[in-house]
C-alpha cells in the first residue's frame, strides 16, 4: 500500500536498462548511418567513437547522481539538488519540453509520414492531424494506467523493434567488406564536429528514463547497473549496424539518406528484409514516444511539486497512482507541436537541449561531492575523482559549438525564456507572501 500522493517504487535495473535502449534506440540510427557517411565519409568509426566515448562519460555521471538523488525528475532533480531552483527550473524546461515534447513531436512526424506511405490518405493535413491526435492520446491512457502499464508496453516496444536489427547485424555480418569500413583520411576538426552534432541525435533520449528515479527499486544499486547494462547494448548496436551499412552498400551508402538500413536489408534478403526494416521504423518511433511519455511528464509533475509550476501538475491519480495531468499536459503540447510540423528544427533544438543538460548533470557530480549529498545507501562513485565530470562536461561544450547561428539562438531563446518565467514566479509568490502578511 503506498501513501496518498506517493509514487510507486516498483522498477528493477532491467526494466531501467530497456527503457534507456528504448528511450535512445529511435528513429535515428535507421536513417543516420547514410547522412553520417556523407558527412564523415570513411571517417564514421571516428565519429561514432567520440559518440560513445562522450555517451560513457555522461551516464558515469547519471549513475553518480542518481545514486545520491532519488527524487522523482531526473536530470532536474539531479542539477536542482546542485545549483538551485532558478537551474534546475531550466533545466526541467530544457528536458521536458526540447527533449521530450520537440523530439517526440518530431518523431511522431516521421511515424505518419512513413505510415502514409502505406495509406495515403494520411498524407493529407486533417487526416494527418487526426492520427496524430489518436496516437499521442492512446499513449497517454497507457501510461495513466500505471507506470507498470506503461513499462511493460516500452519492453514489448523495445524487443520487437531490436529483434531486426539484431536480425541484420547477424546476417550482415558475414558479408562486410572490411576494406570499405577501414578510414581512409581523417575529416577537419570543424567537419568531425558538425558530423558529431548530426550523430548525437542518435544518441539522446537515455537521459530522460531517470525521470522516473522515484519509482526506482534500490536506486543506489538499480540507477549505475541499469545504465551501464543500457549503455553496453546501444553502442554494441550501433557499431555494429554502421560496419553492416559500409561494408554491404560502400560508396553506395551516403546516397541512402532516408532508409539506409532498408536498403541493406533489401540486398541481403530481398523485398521482405526492407519491408521488416520498414517495420521496425515504425515500432521504434512508436515505443521511444511512449517511452517518453513514461518518463518526461515526471519533470513537469517534479517542478509543479516543487512550487515552480501549476499544482494541478503535481496531482497523482487516486487508483493508479501516476501523475496523470502531467501526462495529458506533456502529450497534448508534443501532440500540437507535431501537427505544426517543422521535423529538422525540433530535432535540432532537442539534441542541443539535452546537450546543454548533460553539462549541469556533469557539472552536479563535483558540487554534490562538495556537498556531501547523499541518501542512506551508499553512492555509486566514478573512479578518477574530477577527470570525468570535467571531460564529459568539455566534450559536451565541444559539440554545442558547432551549432549554427540560428540553432543556438533557437536554444538561448528556450533558456532565457525559461528564466524569465521562473523569475516571474518568483515574483508572484513574494507579492503573495507579502499580501498575505499584511492582512490582518
Amino acid at each position: 500500500m503506498t501513501e496518498s500522493g506517493a509514487l510507486r517504487r516498483s522498477l528493477g535495473p532491467v526494466t531501467l536498462a530497456l527503457i534507456f535502449t528504448n528511450g535512445i534506440i529511435g528513429a535515428g540510427i535507421f536513417a543516420l548511418p547514410g547522412l553520417v557517411a556523407a558527412a564523415l565519409g570513411s571517417a564514421t568509426a571516428v565519429g561514432y567513437a567520440i559518440c560513445a566515448a562522450l555517451v560513457v562519460l555522461i551516464f558515469l555521471c547519471f549513475a553518480e547522481v542518481g545514486s545520491r538523488v532519488h527524487d522523482s525528475g531526473g536530470a532536474y532533480a539531479y542539477v536542482e539538488r546542485a545549483f538551485g531552483p532558478f537551474v534546475g527550473f531550466i533545466a526541467a524546461n530544457l528536458m521536458w519540453f526540447g527533449v521530450g515534447a520537440c523530439v517526440d513531436a518530431a518523431l511522431a512526424d516521421v511515424l505518419v509520414s512513413t505510415l502514409a506511405t502505406a495509406i495515403p490518405v494520411l498524407a493529407q493535413p486533417l487526416p494527418r492531424a487526426l492520427a496524430l491526435i489518436a496516437l499521442f492520446a492512446f499513449m497517454a491512457g497507457v501510461n495513466i494506467t500505471g507506470v507498470k502499464t506503461g513499462a511493460r508496453l516500452v519492453v514489448a516496444l523495445t524487443v520487437l523493434k531490436l529483434l531486426p536489427l539484431l536480425l541484420l547485424l547477424v546476417v550482415g555480418t558475414p558479408h562486410i567488406a572490411w576494406s570499405l569500413v577501414i578510414p581512409s583520411r581523417m575529416p577537419s576538426a570543424s567537419t568531425l564536429g558538425r558530423g558529431v552534432l548530426l550523430l548525437m541525435f542518435a544518441f539522446i533520449g537515455g537521459e530522460s528514463s531517470l525521470s522516473a528515479s522515484g519509482e526506482l527499486r534500490n536506486p543506489s544499486r538499480t540507477v549505475p547497473l541499469g545504465l551501464l547494462m543500457g549503455v553496453a547494448t546501444v553502442v554494441s548496436i550501433y557499431f555494429g549496424l554502421q560496419l553492416v551499412a559500409e561494408g554491404v552498400l560502400g560508396a553506395d551508402l551516403p546516397a541512402q539518406t532516408t532508409t539506409p538500413l532498408a536498403a541493406v536489408a533489401e540486398q541481403l534478403m530481398g523485398p521482405w528484409g526492407r519491408s521488416l526494416l520498414l517495420g521496425a521504423v515504425t515500432l521504434s518511433i512508436f515505443g521511444t514516444i511512449n517511452g517518453d511519455l513514461l518518463v518526461s511528464p515526471r519533470c513537469l509533475y517534479a517542478a509543479a511539486k516543487d512550487g515552480l509550476l501549476p499544482a494541478p501538475l503535481a496531482r497523482v491519480h487516486p487508483r493508479f497512482q501516476t501523475p496523470y495531468v502531467a501526462i495529458l499536459v506533456f502529450a497534448a503540447i508534443a501532440c500540437a507541436l507535431a501537427v505544426l510540423g517543422a521535423f529538422k528544427s525540433l530535432a535540432i533544438l532537442g539534441t542541443a537541449s539535452v546537450l546543454l543538460v548533460d553539462v549541469g548533470v556533469c557539472l552536479a557530480v563535483l558540487r554534490l561531492r562538495q556537498r556531501g549529498v547523499q541518501t542512506a545507501d551508499a553512492p555509486f562513485v566514478i573512479p578518477g575523482g574530477p577527470l570525468v565530470p570535467i571531460l564529459g562536461a568539455t566534450v559536451c561544450v565541444w559539440v554545442l559549438t558547432n551549432l549554427s547561428r540560428e540553432e543556438l539562438l533557437g536554444l538561448s531563446a528556450l533558456v532565457f525564456f525559461s528564466g524569465g518565467l521562473y523569475l516571474r514566479v518568483l515574483r508572484a509568490r513574494q507579492f503573495k507572501a507579502a499580501r498575505a502578511a499584511r492582512s490582518p
